[in-house]
């Protein structure tokens, strides 16, 4: 029996085998608190928007889960409108943008957007592209970083919206969208910041004095799936995706998903008060991971900043060079229960395989992206299974160096 099948087989074999998760830029599991404000909420039935006294308390639970929300995000609860997502977010806020325009008089307009954004936000704006927008994609540095003076070469009198994100998904490069938000201060340009891998896990500033728009997802926090939302300025009009009885302001109709709001305001308090110490805690497995790497004597390259300011501590992109990531993954899975991911889980779903568009972007060589590996931590994460996942890259690419007749 050959090793690859032996592998498959043992790990099926072994029911009680202990998943190691090291892809928490996917998704992550539910925090005790979310886990237990759900259950708590399981016989809360009542509709919100009833009027009698059973559908009192969740119509409390959802403006309290809004001023959990307004603490992270820095800005005020009642410009917060809670959705399934960010997707449907950040949909939500291009939205918005192009609605103010004739559709026919598109072409009178400019917007701008980062080449490494949320397919949620490229192929959105895409479509308006289609429907006469004129689009700018600005192509990071080498480093992953969106270079600022670039992007300000390209604003026109024309220019309606700027989109970037806070810190990307695939490399956890944090971007300058700060700076960009003060510099665009009386310019009238609407900033949209996708913070979906922000929003719980790293400070934002309050960004009160431009229209702006900023999206966030409860499944990035330790919250549950389907719920999330958008912050939007007090200079911003929203125009809604979704029409009906008038939830969210009229702004996002739809019965309100009480048990994901419970689930979302539990984790939003967790963090609000544990975020400093998420972060230390980060940057310490992030330095132990590094420092086991450099000991197993393992080639790789970082994708991504090296200067530790602008590079998110729960996020390593890791080339392995010779290697071909999908069969790392894989026999990392099949053979140690260890969860890794090639990229964004999101660009998984297509149908034929493409090499990401971030490192493509930041013009990292072939061999690299191909042999990418995105490895990301959360304060689940413990140094044994670090310890565990070193040893078990050390191993699998000895095993696929030596299939290809090379060595370690």
């Amino acid at each position: 029996m050959s090793r690859n099948v032996t592998c498959a087989f043992s790990a099926a074999k072994d029911a009680h085998m202990t998943m190691l998760y090291f892809d928490f830029n996917a998704t992550t599991p539910l925090s005790h608190k979310s886990k237990a404000a759900i259950l708590g909420m399981l016989d809360q039935f009542a509709n919100p928007s009833s009027k009698y006294s059973l559908s009192r308390h969740l119509t409390t639970l959802i403006k309290g889960a809004k001023d959990s929300m307004a603490q992270l995000v820095g800005g005020d609860a009642q410009r917060i409108i809670f959705t399934s997502g960010g997707t449907e977010s950040n949909n939500l806020a291009l939205h918005s943008v192009f609605s103010q325009f004739p559709a026919t008089q598109l072409s009178r307009y400019h917007a701008i957007c980062s080449a490494i954004e949320h397919s949620s936000i490229l192929e959105t704006l895409f479509w308006y592209q289609k429907k006469g927008l004129n689009l700018t994609l600005i192509e990071p540095k080498e480093n992953g970083r969106i270079d600022l003076e670039k992007l300000n070469r390209t604003i026109t009198p024309q220019t309606c919206l700027i989109a970037l994100m806070a810190i990307n998904n695939e490399t956890g490069v944090i971007q300058p969208y700060d700076e960009l938000a003060v510099s665009l201060k009386g310019k009238g340009i609407h900033l949209h910041i996708d913070a979906v891998q922000a929003v719980g896990k790293w400070p934002l500033p309050r960004f009160d004095d431009i229209p702006l728009t900023l999206s966030f997802s409860g499944h990035k926090f330790y919250a549950p799936k389907g719920i999330g939302g958008l912050y939007y300025s007090q200079q911003v009009k929203i125009y809604p995706l979704l029409h009906g009885g008038g939830q969210e302001y009229g702004l996002r109709s739809g019965t309100e998903n009480t048990l994901g709001i419970a689930g979302l305001a539990a984790a939003a308090e967790e963090a609000c008060q544990e975020l400093p110490q998420r972060l230390q805690y980060c940057q310490k497995m992030r330095s132990h991971f590094l420092n086991q790497l450099d000991k197993s004597g393992i080639n790789y390259h970082l994708n991504g900043e090296t200067n530790p300011e602008f590079q998110a501590p729960w996020t390593l992109n890791i080339s392995f060079p010779g290697i071909r990531a999908e069969a790392l993954a894989n026999r990392l899975d099949l053979c140690h229960g260890i969860s890794v991911s090639l990229g964004s889980a999101c660009s998984n779903n297509s149908t034929s395989p493409k090499r990401s568009h971030v490192l493509l972007a930041m013009h990292a060589p072939y061999s690299y992206i191909d042999s990418a590996l995105r490895i990301s931590f959360g304060h689940f994460t413990e140094l044994w299974a670090i310890n565990v996942l070193v040893n078990a890259l050390q191993q699998e690419i000895q095993h696929l160096l030596t299939m290809s007749g090379e060595q370690i």
